[in-house]
C-alpha cells in the first residue's frame, strides 16, 4: 500500500521548502520579488539589484512544482531551479531580494512558495513588499510603468509618486502577482510595478524605467553601468545568433526548411 500525503516522510518531498544559511542578520527589511516573464523584466530588475548592491545569498526555496531538472552553471556545477534569497544590510533598512529562476509548472506551487516567502519575511520583521514584472502592452498608454497596490493607502502613495495605477482587470500571473494578493492576509503592505513592453526579448529600457521608480521607493541611489553592460552582452549574443541563422538560410539543403509552409495549430497545449 502506498503511503498517503499525510505521511510526513512523503509530504516532506511534495511541498515547497525553504533552506536558510546561518550567520546572517537582518533589520527592518523590505522585500523585492522578481520572476522571469514577459521581457524578462522581473528577473532583469532583481538580478541587477542583487549585483549592484553586492547582496549576499542567504537562502533558497525549492518546490516539486518547479521543472524537475538541474541546470549546469559555467563552472560545471549542478544547480536546482527555485527562488534564490539575498540580503543587503543598510543603515536605511535592509533589502531582501527574492529572485525566481523559473515560473512553476503548477500554479498551486506558486501559491505555496509565496506563502513560505511571506511567512519568513514577516518573521524577520518586514512590513513592505515590492513586486516587479512585465506586462504585454500593444497600445501606448502614455506610461512605461503601471503601479498596483495591496490597499487604498498604498495606491495613494503611488499616485503621490507620479506612478499611474494599472487599469481594473489587469492580470498579474505568477508569484509576483500572488505575493501582492497575499499581503493583506499577512498584515503586509505591497506595491507592484509592471513594466509595459512589446518585446519578446529582454527589455532593458523598460527594466531601467522600473528601477528609476523603485530607487525612489527604496531610497536607493542607482548607477546603471552594470545594466548597460548586460544589455550590450545580450545584443552581442543576438547579433551572433542572427549571423548563424543567416548561414543556415544560405545552406541549400537547410534553406528548404524556411520555404516550407506549416499550418498553424489551432491549439497549443
Amino acid at each position: 500500500m502506498l503511503p498517503s500525503r499525510s505521511d510526513s516522510a512523503v509530504y516532506y518531498f511534495t511541498k515547497p521548502k525553504i533552506w536558510l544559511k546561518k550567520g546572517w542578520t537582518v533589520k527592518e527589511p523590505k522585500l523585492v520579488i522578481g520572476y522571469p516573464g514577459i521581457g524578462l523584466i522581473g528577473e532583469l530588475v532583481v538580478r541587477f539589484l542583487v549585483r549592484f548592491t553586492n547582496a549576499k545569498k542567504v537562502g533558497f526555496i525549492t518546490s516539486p512544482f518547479f521543472s524537475n531538472q538541474v541546470v549546469v552553471d559555467r563552472y560545471g556545477n549542478a544547480k536546482l531551479v527555485g527562488v534564490a534569497l539575498f540580503i543587503k544590510n543598510r543603515d536605511e533598512g535592509d533589502l531582501l531580494f527574492a529572485l525566481g529562476q523559473k515560473h512553476q509548472e503548477v500554479m498551486g506551487g506558486e501559491l505555496e512558495t509565496t506563502e513560505i516567502l511571506l511567512k519568513l519575511f514577516k518573521k524577520l520583521g518586514g512590513k513592505f513588499v515590492y513586486s516587479v514584472g512585465g506586462h504585454l502592452s500593444l497600445e501606448n498608454s502614455g506610461a512605461s510603468v503601471w503601479g498596483i497596490a495591496s490597499e487604498p493607502e498604498v495606491a495613494n502613495m503611488l499616485k503621490e509618486k507620479g506612478i499611474m495605477l494599472a487599469p481594473a482587470g489587469t492580470p498579474i500571473v505568477g508569484g509576483a502577482g500572488i505575493a501582492l494578493g497575499l499581503c493583506n492576509f499577512f498584515g503586509l503592505k505591497g506595491i507592484g510595478l509592471l513594466g509595459l513592453t512589446r518585446s519578446e526579448k529582454p527589455d532593458f529600457v523598460t527594466s531601467k524605467a522600473i528601477l528609476e521608480k523603485l530607487s525612489s521607493l527604496l531610497n536607493l541611489s542607482i548607477e546603471y553601468s552594470l545594466l548597460e553592460a548586460e544589455e550590450a552582452k545580450w545584443n552581442k549574443m543576438e547579433e551572433k545568433y542572427r549571423e548563424e541563422l543567416n548561414k543556415v538560410k544560405l545552406d541549400k539543403t537547410l534553406s528548404l526548411l524556411f520555404k516550407k509552409e506549416y499550418k498553424r495549430p489551432e491549439y497549443l497545449g
